[in-house]
């Protein structure tokens, strides 16, 4: 692992990917990076330049698919409206998308839930994208994206009263200050969801150096628990009504999937002429693809990483 004063090093919230910066995070969405070599793998089955998040399917759904991705938005969304039609501002179908990606969530919450979305993004590859997916779409005059970093978003206090993030706060630089912002522009009694990486102490803090790959992989500076989560929000003056962990219906299957593409590498005549078929078809590299798999293989398989989802009001 790079160099970190490890006697400093208390919970797995202290490892940091010491070279990340949010360059590195546009340029995976951008497709400059070579971890985005993953995303054009993916597009094979999913549309990934619609949903960048992992998904949610039980054991017997098709997992990689564009369904999976629906399916967690709709999981995070019907919490989120359950507590909002009990609220002062039930009437209020404006929500805010925050790190709002490619789009796909947004447009489907108005498409499914009539929703007026207004959804930020830090990168500008996926503000770009977004705002052509609700055109092509014909969501435009009701989904429409603009630039916002989420540690200081460009909205009034009490603004809006239906927030939420998708699995985009583990590329957040600080998650405490993200949740402030959240509490800042909710109205009081707005509601707020999210999904996101979980990082389990004790795992992490066993092999360093396997979650520093994967923090690299990612190309995420750290991870909270779901403990440091739930008080990060406490502190930020969100009430956290119900949160769940969902691995087993998301990583863990994510992990099956890279047991079988190792797998299935091992042999170099399949490996190669793979390699040659996925840059012809979908211009990826398969060497980055399959450094990208290894390292989430390898914090997966030990329990590493969990994957948490919860639903705050502001009292």
């Amino acid at each position: 692992m790079p160099t970190q004063n490890m006697s400093l090093i208390k919970t797995a919230r202290d490892i940091r990917h010491p070279t990340w910066r949010v360059g590195d995070v546009h340029g995976q969405y951008s497709y400059t990076n070579p971890h985005a070599d993953l995303y054009r793998y993916l597009s094979q089955w999913s549309d990934m330049e619609s949903f960048l998040n992992v998904g949610y399917s039980r054991p017997w759904q098709y997992h990689l698919h564009t369904s999976s991705h629906r399916r967690l938005i709709n999981r995070l969304a019907d919490g989120l409206l359950a507590l909002h039609t009990v609220s002062p501002h039930a009437t209020d179908r404006r929500l805010l998308d925050i790190a709002a990606g490619r789009g796909g969530a947004a447009i489907h919450a108005s498409q499914r839930y009539g929703l007026e979305v207004v959804g930020l993004d830090i990168t500008p590859y996926n503000a770009y994208r977004a705002t052509a997916n609700a055109r092509q779409q014909k969501v435009s005059r009701q989904v429409y994206f603009n630039m916002g970093s989420a540690d200081r978003l460009p909205l009034a206090d009490n603004s809006f009263a239906l927030a939420w993030s998708i699995e985009s706060p583990a590329h957040f630089a600080d998650k405490p200050a993200f949740l402030k912002e959240v509490s800042r522009i909710l109205k009081p009694g707005g509601v707020f969801t999210m999904a996101d990486l979980l990082v389990v102490d004790e795992v992490a803090l066993a092999h360093p150096q396997i979650y520093h790959e994967f923090l690299q992989m990612w190309d995420v500076p750290y991870l909270e628990t779901f403990a440091s989560y739930g008080q990060a929000m406490a502190e930020a003056g969100l009430e956290l009504r119900r949160s769940e962990i969902v691995t087993r219906y998301n990583l863990d299957i994510l992990n099956q999937d890279c047991q079988l593409f190792l797998r299935l590498s091992q042999p170099k005549w399949l490996y190669n002429t793979y390699k040659w078929y996925l840059y012809w078809a979908k211009g990826a590299n398969l060497d980055n693809v399959y450094q990208h798999v290894l390292a989430s293989h390898r914090a997966l398989r030990l329990g590493m990483i969990d994957y948490g989802l919860f639903w705050a009001v502001k009292p």
